[in-house]
């Protein structure tokens, strides 16, 4: 897995030592000694993750992370902290000011390089995300930030079988408002995580019932819990083991003995996380909604249409398929005599009858003003496809809008089959067809069914804006 490092280090010997070790892994590594142009070139460079000095002159490396997680250009750059200082409030103090992870020298490389591959892996899955929800910022959507907090209770399963340390675990998150489970071996995790959902899971590297590694692999691998963060828990002479359950897929890590609040903070950071890719997701997916669905009458929009009919088209034992155009007579006289609320209501009533009528493996389409189109799979004959349409014609026909309001709707219909779409461009030439019959039905007095094929032979110049 290669990646674009930063490394920024006043002490050229140190970072040059970095530089090459990551070198020999691929990555591609830029260095910087001064810890005022870190920030720039980071925002400049965009690299996939910083490994920062602490103790720098000009700006020590709290401060330098402070001004990367408030810029909007770098707050999504994962941080890697490295520095002499041991103390656990120097890693906590390192963690608060928005730093992944907090090493100390002299490097554990194989840790290092483990912690590097873990965070890239998270850091390509949240960069799509973030790419993703470039399309609900288009749509006027309110995308979720790095900086947004969880509403509510978090909800932390701890998966350990030794009472003391989960009862000190457990006590510190309560303490802080976190709602605690506790799993004491594979078979209680699996159960518990089936009915729940949990916002992180920590796993003990010291479970005397089982294989912690398995058990990381499992979580990574099961629906129910391949999005829950996974944090952890190992003894110092557990590096191993923490190296091969990082590569496995765990987000982070804490080495006993425990500081309380080095966990809260690991704990906040992962609960913050998922709550943010969670929001984001869920953003996506209303803007990939709003994309394609029509907001007035929850049917799919023109722009689904159109790639649904070509993916059909592009079919290549295609089985054939009806294409109805229904268009509502006299629509601009119901708004302009009515308003537009009943004109909407009638739209809404329109598509409510082609629901009802209609297969749920059937496409209704609300193409544009008074305009539907439906596709329906499995008719390779005119004669079938007009006996559905004249039922859609004559339901719309008995609906009455606002107790005096009737409505007519005038259907154009084509079928595409292998022949159909041989040539040419297949899904606008269906369209086309379609539209060309609608406008024969128009003209033959409205409120009426007309087939393609009934009137192919034809040859009329008409503008479609003309219809009404």
């Amino acid at each position: 897995m290669t990646a674009r490092v930063l490394v920024v280090d006043d002490i050229a010997p140190n970072a040059r030592l970095l530089e090459a070790r990551l070198v020999q892994e691929y990555y591609d590594v830029k260095m910087v000694t001064d810890s005022r142009e870190a920030v720039e070139v980071a925002r400049v460079w965009q690299p996939d993750v910083i490994l920062l000095d602490v103790l720098m002159p000009t700006m020590s490396g709290y401060e330098v992370c402070n001004a990367l997680k408030d810029g909007v250009a770098t707050a999504h750059i994962p941080v890697i902290m490295i520095t002499g200082l041991e103390r656990p409030a120097e890693r906590a103090k390192g963690l608060r000011s928005g730093a992944d992870e907090f090493l100390t020298r002299p490097v554990d490389y194989d840790l290092l390089l483990a912690r590097l591959r873990g965070i890239l892996r998270l850091k390509r899955l949240m960069d799509e995300w973030r790419l993703r929800g470039a399309a609900a910022t288009a749509l006027g959507l309110r995308v979720a930030q790095p900086s947004d907090v969880p509403h509510g209770l978090a909800r932390v399963l701890i998966a350990d079988d030794l009472a003391a340390r989960t009862a000190a675990i457990g006590a510190c998150l309560r303490d802080a408002g976190v709602l605690v489970s506790v799993a004491s071996d594979e078979a209680d995790l699996l159960a518990q995580t089936t009915e729940d959902r949990f916002d992180l899971i920590l796993i003990s590297l010291s479970l005397l019932d089982g294989d912690p590694l398995r058990l990381v692999a499992r979580c990574r691998a099961r629906a129910e819990t391949r999005d829950t963060p996974l944090l952890l828990i190992a003894e110092q002479d557990e590096r191993d083991l923490m190296i091969a359950a990082l590569d496995l897929g765990a987000n982070d890590c804490l080495v006993l003995p425990l500081d309380p609040d080095e966990l809260l903070l690991r704990v906040n950071n992962q609960i913050k996380r998922k709550f943010y890719e969670d929001t984001l997701r869920d953003d996506v997916g209303s803007a990939l909604r709003l994309a394609v669905i029509d907001p007035l009458t929850q049917l799919y929009n023109r722009r689904y249409l159109e790639s649904h009919l070509q993916r059909l088209c592009e079919e290549s034992s295609i089985g054939g398929f009806g294409l109805f155009m229904i268009d509502l007579d006299h629509f601009k006289a119901i708004n302009d005599h009515h308003g537009h609320a009943v004109g909407d209501k009638t739209l809404r009533g329109v598509a409510d009858i082609l629901r009802q009528n209609l297969r749920p493996s059937d496409l209704i389409v609300r193409y544009g003003g008074e305009e539907f189109v439906v596709v329906i799979a499995g008719l390779s004959d005119e004669a079938a496809a007009s006996v559905i349409a004249e039922k859609i014609r004559v339901t719309i026909e008995g609906m009455i809008v606002e107790r005096t309001i009737r409505v007519t709707a005038s259907i154009g219909l084509t079928i595409g089959d292998a022949e159909a779409v041989r040539v040419g461009d297949a899904a606008d030439s269906l369209l086309a067809r379609a539209d060309f019959a609608l406008y024969e039905a128009k003209r033959a007095g409205r409120n009426r069914v007309v087939a393609f094929g009934e009137v192919s032979g034809r040859i009329i110049s008409f503008e479609s804006g003309a219809r009404s």
